[in-house]
Order: structure tokens, then sequence, then C-alpha cells
């Protein structure tokens, strides 16, 4: 009897380590941290070949679409400040309201050598887009 409540005890510890085990490694494969890109570039060696999010502003003149190879580059600078950080979005469609000077999100691995962020993900968002739709919808409720 007493043997039996050991190897219960026993095998209740291994399935608690790891479960807790595999909790750690999804947590750690899946977190991701997030930079504006003046933060990226001054901790650049420290998250470098690790994945990372940077938002910020498209740099005006610095995009390029290759549609034939579907590959879209372009730099991301700082809302308020001039540190840029490179990014490659490729095998993936551009985005509609991609713009130069819009607001990006974006998500992949860096590489600090090149100061060049390869995307996994991509989000725009267009404010003037949606301030306009808001501003009309705000006037047909006011007079209707």
């Amino acid at each position: 009897m007493k043997q039996r409540r050991l190897k219960i005890i026993a095998a209740s510890v291994i399935l608690l380590v790891a479960m807790a085990f595999l909790v750690v490694a999804g947590i750690r494969s899946t977190s991701v941290r997030h930079f504006t890109p003046a933060a990226l570039v001054a901790n650049a060696n420290a998250v470098d070949n690790q994945k990372v999010q940077v938002d910020g502003i498209i740099l005006e003149g610095s995009s390029k679409w290759d549609a034939v190879n579907f590959e879209l580059t372009f730099a991301v600078r700082e809302r308020e400040g001039s540190e840029t950080v490179n990014v490659i979005y490729a095998d993936r469609l551009k985005p509609d309201n991609f713009t130069d000077g819009g607001s990006v999100f974006v998500e992949g691995r860096y590489d600090a050598t090149q100061n060049l962020i390869v995307a996994s993900k991509l989000m725009t968002k267009c404010a003037s887009k949606y301030e306009g739709a808001e501003s009309v919808t705000m006037t047909s409720r006011a007079g209707g």
C-alpha cells in the first residue's frame, strides 16, 4: 500500500514538472518584445536574432514594392524622432492602405548587424481614413 502511494506521488510530481516545463517553453517561444525604432536600435545586441515588434511611421520615400517577387522593403521611423529600422516583408501581398508617412506595426526577427527586421506580420492603419468615416457617421446620426 505504501509503495503504491509513493508511485502515485512520483507520477504526479513528474506530470506537474512536465506541465510546468511545457508552459514555460510555450511562453518563451511565443513571447515577443515591443520596441520603438529608437529603443530597438539602442538594445540591438541584446535582441539580435530574436522576435520583436516595432511600431512607428513609414519613412517617406523609403518603400519599394517588388510585385514580381512579392517583396516590400521600407524603413520605420520614430514617431517623434529620426531613428529608423529597415524592414523586409517578403512572400506576401502589400497591404492596400500601405503608404509612406502612414502608421505601421511590424513583427518579425531582428538582425542587429543590418538593422533589419525580416517581418512575418505587417499591420497598417490610416488615421485619416478612419477619422473621415467616423465624422461621416457622426454627421449622419446628428442629422438623422
